[in-house]
């Protein structure tokens, strides 16, 4: 698997959004709606967060949400909400207008598309220009052009 299952009805961008407890919701909502996983892990993300601080974010300007899999999971999935305006995970210090989230079934399956995002996120370039982007069309254009290198 590859960052392929990220398509367009699996992206959302927006100008902003009040908390990052809504930024995990809007982002996780196309894998809910597609039933990739069901509420509860949507919960789950959410509370580890509050239990944990702001881990999530793992660079400025990138989160991916994540929670461990314990049967709400269905398949491996991956959407990202894009803001023009950051959000703050915590403490004044954990901002983050990229945000993915992640769904996993086992603790292996998915590493494969873990390594891909990391490459992808690791390049400063990729990075702006997603960050820059306005659209999901535009997003899965910058993310096809890197994987295709």
């Amino acid at each position: 698997m590859s960052l392929e299952m990220l398509t367009e009805d699996k992206i959302n961008v927006k100008e902003y959004v009040a908390t990052w407890e809504e930024a995990i919701k809007v982002a996780a909502q196309p894998l809910l709606d597609q039933a990739y996983f069901n509420p509860s892990y949507v919960d789950a993300m959410i509370d580890s967060v509050y239990r944990h601080g702001p881990y999530i974010v793992i660079a400025p300007e990138i989160a991916i949400a994540h929670a461990r899999p314990n049967g709400n999971v269905n398949k491996v999935g991956l959407s990202l909400l894009k803001l023009h305006r950051h959000i703050d995970f915590g403490e004044k210090s954990h901002y983050a207008s990229l945000i993915f989230v992640f769904s996993a079934v086992d603790t292996h399956s998915h590493l494969d598309i873990l390594q891909s995002l990391a490459r992808i996120l690791g390049d400063v370039t990729t990075v702006n220009r997603l960050m820059q982007s306005q659209n999901a069309a535009e997003i899965v254009s910058i993310i096809k052009g890197v994987e295709q290198r």
